[in-house]
């Protein structure tokens, strides 16, 4: 394979090319067709974003990629460091010109979540609950993206806060997985012990049970939502019931939970 096509991730990055066509999808149903363009302006932003964000963090792992994946285009001499990162400054401001063409409010997005990328990967990544926020945030802020593309705002904000609580939980989760590999990392579970990064994870999970309802009740996602939510509930609060007995399942159950919630959230939208 091409090293810059290895680099950029492109299946990662079409992941996220699509997710905007299901969030346009969720935020307006049948009105979707109306905001093709933009979305699709949107959606080849977040491409450009992620992958110049791969990028950025095959840079940022430089070093233990030379130990642990050497066969990597930048630890393996493929591709230069300096190379590699003048290309994701580039694509970094693509991805701002191709959103400028929606509005002045979804480039400033684009950059807040460059800045955002670039800071997790060479600041607060190692800052523990900090680089947690951070990763969340970004994991949230593609439903603020779509809502404002959209004019949903509101709507997508309740559904940025699902997804920013539940990320936030499995970051920690994953943070108490990886404490024995993590020495330049000053994560919570390090910090402070694994039964609080345990008791921080579940409050979380707490967190998002306790309102993932809301949309419903306000009628902004539709009874399908319900229906699919609550048993999302149940897999969330399984999560947190296994990682007392083994990390790694609870994350892994997690994971499933939360990509069962992105399936609510489309069902959510069908009126």
């Amino acid at each position: 394979m091409n090293p810059w096509i290895r680099i950029l991730r492109p299946v990662n990055a079409l992941m996220g090319f699509f997710s905007i066509y299901i969030i346009g999808f969720i935020a307006v149903n049948v009105m979707f067709y109306k905001f093709l363009v933009p979305l699709t302006l949107g959606a080849i932003s977040v491409f450009l974003v992620t992958g110049a964000g791969n990028i950025i963090n095959d840079i940022s792992d430089l070093n233990t990629d030379k130990i642990n994946h050497p066969d990597r285009p930048l630890p393996s001499g493929k591709i230069t460091r300096q190379s590699a990162l003048i290309v994701s400054i580039i694509i970094f401001v693509i991805a701002i010109i191709v959103s400028s063409f929606i509005s002045y409010k979804i480039s400033l997005i684009v950059f807040i979540a460059e800045m955002l990328l670039v800071s997790y990967e060479f600041k607060t990544k190692k800052l523990g609950l900090t680089g947690n926020f951070t990763i969340s945030l970004l994991i949230g802020m593609i439903f603020l993206f779509g809502g404002v593309i959209t004019d949903s705002l509101l709507k997508m904000t309740l559904l940025f806060l699902l997804a920013f609580f539940s990320n936030f939980s499995r970051e920690i989760m994953k943070d108490i997985e990886d404490i024995k590999g993590d020495q330049d990392r000053m994560t919570f579970p390090k910090k402070y012990g694994i039964r609080n990064a345990k008791i921080l994870s579940t409050v979380f999970v707490g967190i998002t049970v306790s309102i993932s309802a809301v949309p419903y009740l306000i009628k902004i996602l539709s009874v399908y939502y319900l229906y699919a939510v609550i048993i999302d509930d149940f897999i969330f609060i399984y999560s947190v019931v296994i990682m007392r007995k083994s990390v790694s399942e609870g994350q892994k159950v997690s994971k499933i939970a939360m990509i069962f919630g992105m399936f609510s959230f489309l069902l959510g939208g069908i009126n």
